[in-house]
């Protein structure tokens, strides 16, 4: 397991070894910043008028000056970055929602080499017998390391149920899978332990969806894994380890979740997979007082690895929480009683968090979790490195430049 803060925080106090990186100017200023967790920044450049769509990006890693140089341009000028841990390809999608049946977008490698591709749903969501893509209600658009996934339900008025589906468009050659992940009558959503279907992660071509439920009279999830190819490999049960308190999943990270904020729905628990194991984020409160809670999953066991005091908590005030999973750590995005920041809890008790002030550059900064700074830096953690840049250079002439520190 790669333990980074620790390496972070070390290498903060070690600024001999600090170097600088500058990136050349390009014809229009940069004016936004993309982490990639992993491979380093993307900045990002464009004509300020109207006269192009077109949009440069420039990565900035662990070399002396740019790793490549490389443009796409969007289909309406706008775009949604969605990346994920450990997944070699990263997307600028320029629709959530589906265009005549669409989906348009750029693919981008670590090499820098893009792709511009939109993919039909239309036969797709007719062999899952959907009368109409239209009827589709995009819950969700995520991408693994083998496939672009997007989750959708469909509101079955005849059968009085909610029906859910999940399509996979690999990354090689942008083949279209799909499946349909389950059936819930309507009238079951109405118990606060019953939830419908969510995607919770990847390892690899092991791709997890989760629905909360009942088995055996114990709460806990449905948990279904399929391939990029939208093959079936298995199913399981797992109870909850305790009872938690309804949270509101918000989403958080470049994903379809965090972008879609009507989306969000109320829970008890968080589940999420990441490196072949599962992990629950759950609160418990007494009092004026509560906790997040991170369990790991161990055989048929539930096991505690960290926590977070919520020494602020108002019962009467709804608990808002978004996660994004990381080699770390689980991170997160709590928003309560006046409190919104984001931080990440670690596999390891001895890391202690930090807590920063929530911007919305924060979703495109995974790394701005693992320790406390200004709203103006900008972090990357690499293999071997952490790369620093200061936002305030944006949209100002002339070079960028980061400090890289190995």
């Amino acid at each position: 397991m790669k333990r980074l803060a620790p390496l972070f925080i070390l290498s903060i106090s070690m600024m001999p070894l600090a170097q600088e990186v500058e990136i050349e100017a390009k014809k229009f200023p940069y004016y936004d910043v993309i982490e990639w967790k992993g491979e380093g920044a993307i900045l990002l450049s464009k004509d300020p008028g109207t006269t192009t769509r077109k949009v440069d990006m420039v990565l900035a890693g662990d070399q002396e000056s740019s790793v490549w140089d490389e443009s796409f341009t969007p289909k309406n000028g706008e775009f949604y970055f969605i990346s994920s841990e450990n997944a070699r390809y990263v997307y600028f999608l320029d629709n959530l929602e589906l265009e005549n049946g669409k989906v348009y977008f750029t693919q981008l490698n670590s090499a820098g080499n893009t792709k511009n591709v939109n993919v039909s749903m239309v036969a797709v969501a007719k062999n899952l017998g959907v009368p109409s893509w239209s009827d589709l209600e995009l819950i969700n658009v995520v991408v693994t390391d083998k496939a672009l996934v997007h989750h959708f339900r469909f509101h079955d008025k005849k059968a009085k149920a909610i029906r859910e589906y999940a399509t996979f468009i690999t990354h090689h050659n942008m083949m279209v899978y799909g499946v349909e992940l389950g059936s819930i009558p309507e009238d079951d959503l109405k118990n606060e332990n019953v939830g419908n279907w969510d995607y919770i992660g990847f390892t690899g071509d092991k791709i997890y969806f989760a629905a909360r439920g009942i088995k055996n009279k114990q709460n806990g999830w449905s948990i279904k894994e399929f391939t990029s190819k939208a093959k079936y490999v298995s199913d399981i049960f797992i109870k909850a380890p305790t009872e938690f308190i309804p949270m509101e999943n918000i989403g958080f990270g470049t994903t379809g979740k965090y972008f879609l904020e009507e989306k969000q729905t109320v829970d008890k628990g968080l589940l999420t997979f990441i490196n072949d194991k599962f992990y629950m984020v759950g609160g418990h409160s007494e009092e004026n007082s509560a906790e997040l809670v991170l369990y790991e999953r161990f055989g048929d066991e539930w096991q505690e690895l960290n926590k977070i005091e919520l020494s602020y908590f108002i019962p009467k005030k709804a608990l808002k929480l978004g996660l994004y999973p990381m080699n770390e750590g689980i991170g997160c995005h709590l928003d309560h009683n006046g409190y919104n920041k984001v931080s990440i809890i670690t596999f390891d008790k001895n890391v202690e968090s930090a807590h920063n002030a929530f911007t919305d550059r924060s979703i495109y900064n995974p790394s701005s979790v693992f320790n406390s700074k200004d709203k103006e830096e900008f972090t990357v953690t690499l293999p071997n490195a952490v790369l620093t840049f200061d936002t305030k250079q944006l949209n100002t002439a002339g070079p960028m430049k980061f400090e890289l520190i190995k």
